[in-house]
């Protein structure tokens, strides 16, 4: 069954240590898939750190792992999915263009060719960033210009809330500069995403996609690069994933395509319940849609803390 909902899916979003427990609590079949094709023992994951503490590979296999687990949970599919960034794998597998063994393959060759490339040369940094006001958030990349070759707007989640990538490596150069511009630094990778120089490359990534399956949809998809719905043949898939990786990723848009969809009349969100993307995608719904937030992972209860509480009431 259909419903009248669509579905935006979130990129790669910090999970705490109870979220990670959470998850590696149950060892059902998605973990382990998720385990033997992205190659990890989840016995030997440290939730202690959450996130920060894990390789890419393994923190995005597990948020999937989440996500999967959360959706099974609904009566109905949703009649539209957008993903941002890694959400768009996610986004694909849900509507039925990939496999679950797909999507975990892809996110193990993504994560193993982007951390061999940045071994090898650093592609640049990547900055979340919050100006003083959203117009000086879209000013930002022409501002950079006098300080970098090639800035680039890499993610943005509308209301002044952005992510740029640039070509520079000197991360506390970077930082002061963005200071005396007025401009807040949320958090910084040592690797540049979602922008042309992005590594590893195009080649690279056409190269990985050339020998996915990817089937029939069984609901709409929308680009985070376009907001238009992709086309569904599997050079449109493949190129909408190639995009994504090497262009801005804009929320804004995902949100006027998944509106724009026939018969919807509501956007969710799956993913972390307390995470910053929740707080924008309900904003950009406001007045225009309805809408859930659907918490993925649930943290595990502690059953002694609970049973002590109740005694104390």
């Amino acid at each position: 069954m259909t419903s009248d909902r669509a579905l935006v899916v979130p990129g790669l979003l910090p999970l705490t240590e109870a979220e990670l427990t959470a998850v590696l609590a149950m060892p059902d079949e998605h973990l382990r898939h998720a385990a033997r094709i992205c190659r990890f023992d989840p016995a030997g994951v440290d939730p202690a750190e959450g996130s920060t503490g894990l390789v890419s590979t393994v923190h995005e296999a597990l948020l999937a792992v989440s996500l999967i687990r959360r959706l099974a949970q609904e009566p109905a599919d949703w009649r539209a999915y957008g993903g941002l960034s890694a959400g768009c794998l996610t986004a694909l597998l849900f509507a039925g263009v990939i496999t679950e063994e797909t999507c975990f393959e892809l996110i193990r060759e993504t994560n193993t060719r982007q951390i061999e490339a940045d071994a090898v040369r650093r592609s640049g940094t990547f900055l979340a960033v919050l100006p003083s006001s959203e117009g000086d958030a879209y000013r930002l990349v022409d501002v950079l210009r006098a300080f970098d070759p090639q800035p680039w707007l890499s993610v943005d989640l509308g209301a002044g809330v952005i992510a740029i990538s640039i070509t520079g490596t000197e991360t506390e150069a970077v930082r002061r500069i963005l200071t005396r511009l007025g401009v807040a630094v949320l958090d910084v990778l040592e690797r540049a995403e979602h922008c042309p120089y992005a590594a590893p490359g195009r080649a690279a990534f056409q190269s990985m996609l050339a020998g996915v399956e990817f089937l029939p949809a069984t609901a709409a998809v929308i680009s985070p690069c376009t907001g238009k719905r992709v086309d569904d043949t599997p050079a449109a898939y493949r190129e909408m994933l190639t995009e994504q990786w090497f262009d801005t990723a804009s929320l804004p848009l995902l949100i006027d395509g998944l509106c724009a969809v026939d018969q919807v009349t509501a956007v969710d969100l799956v993913g972390p319940a307390k995470s910053f993307l929740a707080t924008r995608v309900r904003d950009l719904l406001s007045g225009r849609a309805e809408h859930r937030l659907l918490a993925a992972p649930n943290p595990v209860v502690d059953r002694n803390r609970r049973n002590d509480h109740a005694g104390n009431c």
